[in-house]
């Protein structure tokens, strides 16, 4: 008879030279993490905080500036329910400054723009997801969303960004149909952008849209995207979907929020669901339990200067969104 130690170790040996699929199914039948063996798996070298591609299928190509900024989390395993945060910037940004720590020029002769720090908020989040920040018209003041406005433009950015730029530096080639999960989050006139990935982009796995004081029109997508799926819209449900609105006190976004969040409540109210809903108009902080799918639809007025809303709440809008948390190796 092999001795217990011994048939543990024969055991781990044909684990390790087991094929990758079968790998993959035992991890997800052990509550013990597997170390990572490959690039693809989260086995790769640290990579830059942003990494910087011009795409033919950007919102604007052609501009002479990168058309996405990503950041890849240390760890991001693309085999393991990969999933992606789509942030879309305001007036006057772009996505340098939206992933930098510290303010950031946009343009050669442009002033500094507030940095968003999303890049290392997303890292504190710890979720396996990728930050993908998409440039519109960098440091002016305009959200037109150029080709995003287009059939399919979300899907073709992304399998462009995936298939010829990032299989390299992540070790293999994420397919658009095979992420997780996908959330959008626009700050301020990044609503335009948000609207028209939400209504036209042709990605079907989106489960969350977040707006940073961002609701100045496109009311009618937004709740769209609601209605059409007004039982999915139960924190109850397996994998709910999720609307989040945060306002500040004096901008042109409370007024719509404060429309559109009356509508929604009477609307699920009809379909049972009342409690889906949460309201809040009375300035202050975003309590967790709201975030944490105690709610499906979120409203809430909060605190701060307009501009400080991603470097505020990016991170825990993207801890509580259901991505699959990031393995400790």
């Amino acid at each position: 008879m092999i001795p217990r130690a011994a048939a543990v170790a024969i055991a781990a040996l044909v684990a390790l030279d087991a094929p990758l699929a079968t790998r993959f199914a035992a991890a997800r039948r052990s509550t013990r993490p597997i170390a990572p063996v490959s690039a693809c798996e989260g086995a790769r070298d640290a990579l830059p905080d942003a990494l910087f591609y011009e795409l033919r299928a950007g919102a604007f190509p052609g501009s002479a500036y990168p058309d996405v900024a990503v950041h890849v989390p240390p760890g991001f395993d693309a085999t393991r329910r990969p999933g992606v945060v789509i942030y879309f910037h305001g007036w006057e940004g772009c996505v340098a400054a939206a992933l930098s720590r510290d303010d950031t020029t946009c343009s050669d002769a442009g002033a500094a723009r507030p940095g968003s720090d999303l890049a290392s908020q997303i890292d504190a989040a710890s979720v396996n997801a990728l930050l993908v920040a998409i440039e519109l018209r960098r440091d002016m003041p305009t959200g037109e969303p150029g080709n995003l406005a287009m059939p399919g433009g979300l899907r073709d950015l992304l399998r462009e960004l995936f298939s010829e730029h990032l299989a390299a530096p992540l070790g293999c080639a994420l397919e658009v149909d095979g992420l997780d999960r996908v959330v959008l989050v626009a700050h301020s006139g990044g609503y335009q952008a948000a609207a028209s990935a939400l209504a036209m982009g042709d990605v079907a796995r989106i489960t969350e849209v977040v707006l940073l004081d961002a609701l100045y029109g496109a009311d009618d997508v937004f709740s769209r995207w609601i209605r059409s799926q007004t039982p999915r819209f139960d924190p109850r449900v397996n994998d709910p979907l999720r609307f989040v609105d945060l306002y500040t006190c004096c901008g042109a976004a409370v007024e719509r929020s404060r429309a559109l969040a009356q509508s929604l409540r009477d609307s699920l109210a009809l379909a049972g669901l009342a409690s889906s809903v949460a309201v809040d108009d009375a300035e202050g902080p975003v309590e967790a339990r709201a975030l944490a799918h105690a709610h499906a639809i979120v409203f809430k007025r909060v605190p701060g200067p307009h501009s400080d809303l991603p470097r505020a709440y990016f991170r825990q809008l993207v801890q509580e969104a259901g991505f699959a948390p990031l393995q400790a190796h």
